[in-house]
Protein backbone atom coordinates (compact mmCIF):
# COMPACT_ATOMS: atom_id res chain seq x y z
CA UNK A 1 0.00 0.00 0.00
CA UNK A 2 1.06 3.57 -0.58
CA UNK A 3 0.94 6.17 2.19
CA UNK A 4 1.56 9.92 2.29
CA UNK A 5 3.43 11.46 5.21
CA UNK A 6 3.33 15.13 6.10
CA UNK A 7 6.76 16.47 7.03
CA UNK A 8 8.35 19.85 7.68
CA UNK A 9 8.87 21.80 4.46
CA UNK A 10 12.43 21.71 3.11
CA UNK A 11 13.31 18.83 5.48
CA UNK A 12 11.97 16.03 3.28
CA UNK A 13 15.43 14.64 2.48
CA UNK A 14 16.45 14.43 6.13
CA UNK A 15 13.14 12.84 7.12
CA UNK A 16 13.57 10.25 4.37
CA UNK A 17 17.06 9.41 5.61
CA UNK A 18 15.89 8.94 9.21
CA UNK A 19 12.91 6.80 8.17
CA UNK A 20 15.18 4.68 5.96
CA UNK A 21 17.67 4.14 8.79
CA UNK A 22 14.93 3.05 11.18
CA UNK A 23 13.24 0.78 8.64
CA UNK A 24 16.53 -0.99 7.88
CA UNK A 25 17.58 -1.32 11.52
CA UNK A 26 14.21 -2.80 12.55
CA UNK A 27 13.77 -4.88 9.36
CA UNK A 28 10.40 -3.31 8.58
CA UNK A 29 8.53 -4.05 5.37
CA UNK A 30 9.01 -0.60 3.85
CA UNK A 31 9.58 -1.00 0.13
CA UNK A 32 10.14 2.55 -1.14
CA UNK A 33 10.36 6.17 -0.02
CA UNK A 34 10.17 9.09 -2.42
CA UNK A 35 9.88 12.87 -2.46
CA UNK A 36 7.97 14.10 -5.51
CA UNK A 37 9.73 16.97 -7.27
CA UNK A 38 8.01 20.29 -6.58
CA UNK A 39 5.79 18.99 -3.76
CA UNK A 40 7.03 20.46 -0.49
CA UNK A 41 6.08 19.08 2.89
CA UNK A 42 5.15 15.53 1.81
CA UNK A 43 6.87 12.23 1.19
CA UNK A 44 5.34 9.09 -0.29
CA UNK A 45 6.05 5.64 1.12
CA UNK A 46 5.18 2.14 0.03
CA UNK A 47 4.92 -0.56 2.69
CA UNK A 48 3.19 -3.84 3.43
CA UNK A 49 0.83 -2.22 5.96
CA UNK A 50 0.17 0.91 7.99
CA UNK A 51 1.85 -0.55 11.08
CA UNK A 52 5.22 -0.64 9.30
CA UNK A 53 4.86 3.03 8.33
CA UNK A 54 3.84 4.04 11.84
CA UNK A 55 6.77 2.22 13.40
CA UNK A 56 9.26 3.64 10.89
CA UNK A 57 8.09 7.25 11.37
CA UNK A 58 7.06 7.23 15.05
CA UNK A 59 8.46 10.11 17.10
CA UNK A 60 10.96 11.30 14.49
CA UNK A 61 11.76 14.98 14.12
CA UNK A 62 10.30 16.66 11.01
CA UNK A 63 7.55 14.01 10.65
CA UNK A 64 4.18 15.58 11.42
CA UNK A 65 1.89 12.67 10.63
CA UNK A 66 0.41 10.17 8.21
CA UNK A 67 -2.41 11.23 5.90
CA UNK A 68 -5.45 9.15 6.88
CA UNK A 69 -6.32 7.57 3.56
CA UNK A 70 -4.24 5.08 1.61
CA UNK A 71 -3.60 5.59 -2.09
Amino acid sequence: MIFILKVTSNKEERAMEMIHERAVSKSLQVFSITKPHGLKGYIIMEAANRDAIEEAAFNLPYVKGIIGKTV
